[in-house]
């Protein structure tokens, strides 16, 4: 059905950290001398698009019409921002002012910046929307063409446009005509990875880097300058298997809400380095603004922290909430922003000022003192957020002239295909996308399917003051761990043992 009513209504969405909220924009026309208002709590960058609307639909073949032009757009209680509102704002006003059939009881949602010629651009945090949008059941979904990869990652049904004559059309001359969007078959970029067998001498280091991917667990590295900690950080990153579809949309999400059309779909899961000069804002996120940091862009990935020693303490320490639940918050004016931080934390660093503390032949030149100060920026809380600790040494010449031959064995790909299969015992245990190390049941024994002979084994090596409680429960998830990457059913005494040797980082 279409007419000439005296208010349309259209939707719209915008997003606030990682919640996306769909708006009704209600625009009406009435007689009088010409004037335009946008009201509903709008930034500068809404109540300008008068300028932007009025080039862009003279440059469609329509006009701005006389009279007052009011949009409302709720909710009202809300601020906003952004120029995604122009193309609803733009259809709106032709409903309104009867230039396009308006479908009364179709629910129509439109977004998308207008410039000045009628074309139709995205803007950032499109994934966000159309995942919301996609929900919400709207009978029209016009999106702009640089946003079909943020409908791909959603799922999203809805059409695609160019010019705001394109989605004018739509209502006008050619009809809706709908396109359910999906990834299809994506393969990961496996050129550039560094494999697990480069990584000669430093077996301790290597089962370290497997089990950690196997579990999700965070890994602490520290060795003699050139050991290999940052290989072996790169190496971690190459044999996780890649993000699967929500995964992907996760992780595209994020990116897209930074850098708009211009984030790429990927299934490599995301890389993200720090280093000691990284500030709070730039770890966590800004609360202000509400955009995520490096932890929440590590979600489903690496986050590596290279010279850790280095770091300021209040730096570290701000990371041990976020590593044990997972997830960083924002507050601001009574504002809650989270998001989700599902990574394996690595940090590398030197043992000692001199580097030397682990290598033979007494090359340490510090002192008991000052190792101990040394070590002591690490604070025995953060210390305790970590589940995997090894140390690296320099390695010999033998081992350093294989690096680079050509064996068989220990091949990534082959790694990467039974971490795969051990996260599939992870998911079936708890169900998707939680691993070992996050498990959170208050009975983390049956959670685990853990013996009480187990838990006896574990209690005893605690007793001898080997972990605290924390890292009771740390040991027995990287030893069910362990059990999972062998594939066994049960965890048996040697899984704790291993387990608990890695959890061991006194000096």
């Amino acid at each position: 059905m279409s007419g000439k009513p005296s208010v349309a209504r259209i939707y719209s969405g915008f997003t606030r950290g990682t919640e996306c909220v769909i708006s009704e924009l209600e625009i009406s026309v009435t007689p009088g001398i010409p004037t335009f208002s946008v009201i509903g709590l709008c930034d500068s960058s809404i109540r300008e698009s008068q300028g932007r609307l009025i080039s862009a639909l003279g440059s469609a073949g329509y006009k701005m019409p006389k009279g007052h032009v009011t949009i409302n757009i709720t909710p009202a209680y809300m601020k906003k921002s952004g120029s995604g509102f122009d193309l609803a704002m733009a259809v709106g006003i032709l409903f309104a002012s009867g230039q396009i059939p308006f479908p009364r009881e179709k629910r129509v949602y439109a977004e998308g910046e207008l410039s000045l010629d009628g074309s139709v651009k995205g803007t950032p945090g499109a994934a966000l929307r159309l995942n919301k949008a996609r929900t919400a059941g709207f009978e029209y979904v016009i999106i702009p063409e640089d946003e079909r990869d943020s409908a791909r990652c959603t799922g999203a049904q809805g059409q695609c446009v160019k010019t705001l004559s394109d989605a004018s059309s739509v209502f006008a001359f050619t009809g809706y005509r709908p396109e359910r969007f999906d990834l299809g078959e994506m393969e990961a970029d496996v050129s550039e990875r560094i494999d697990i067998s480069m990584l000669k001498g430093q077996e301790k280091t290597k089962r370290a880097i497997v089990l950690s991917a196997a579990g999700f667990h965070n890994m602490l590295l520290l060795g003699s300058p050139g050991s290999g900690k940052t290989m072996a950080a790169g190496i971690l990153a190459g044999i996780l298997p890649p993000l699967d579809p929500d995964e992907t949309g996760d992780v595209y999400a994020l990116y897209e809400a930074l850098d708009g059309p211009a984030a790429k779909i990927s299934t490599d899961r995301p890389v993200r380095v720090i280093s000691p000069d990284v500030t709070p804002g730039k770890l966590l996120g800004n609360a202000v603004s509400m955009t995520p940091g490096e932890m929440a862009l590590a979600n489903h990935g690496v986050l590596f922290a290279d010279e850790i020693m280095e770091f300021p303490s209040q730096v570290l320490d701000l990371m041990r909430k976020p590593l044990e639940d997972r997830e960083v918050r924002l507050f601001h004016n009574g504002i809650v922003c989270t998001y989700p931080a599902e990574l394996i934390f690595v940090g590398a660093g030197n043992p000692c000022k001199c580097g030397m503390f682990y290598e033979p032949g007494s090359r340490c030149r510090c002192t008991a003192g000052s190792i101990r100060r040394y070590m002591n920026k690490l604070s025995g809380p953060f210390l305790e957020r970590i589940d995997i600790f090894s140390e690296m040494r320099s390695i010999g010449k033998d081992d350093m002239a294989l690096m680079y031959a050509d064996e068989r064995d220990a091949k990534s790909p082959a790694v990467r295909e039974k971490i795969a299969l051990c996260w599939e015992r992870q998911r079936e245990r708890y169900g998707k996308r939680t691993f070992n190390s996050g498990v959170t049941a208050s009975n983390i024994a049956d959670a685990m399917m853990l013996s009480k002979d187990i838990l006896d084994y574990c209690s005893e090596l605690a007793s001898k003051g080997l972990f605290s409680a924390r890292g009771y429960q740390k040991t027995l998830r990287l030893a069910r761990t362990i059990a999972d990457y062998e594939g066994r059913d049960d965890v048996i005494r040697s899984d704790v043992a291993e387990a608990a040797m890695f959890r061991m980082h006194e000096m």
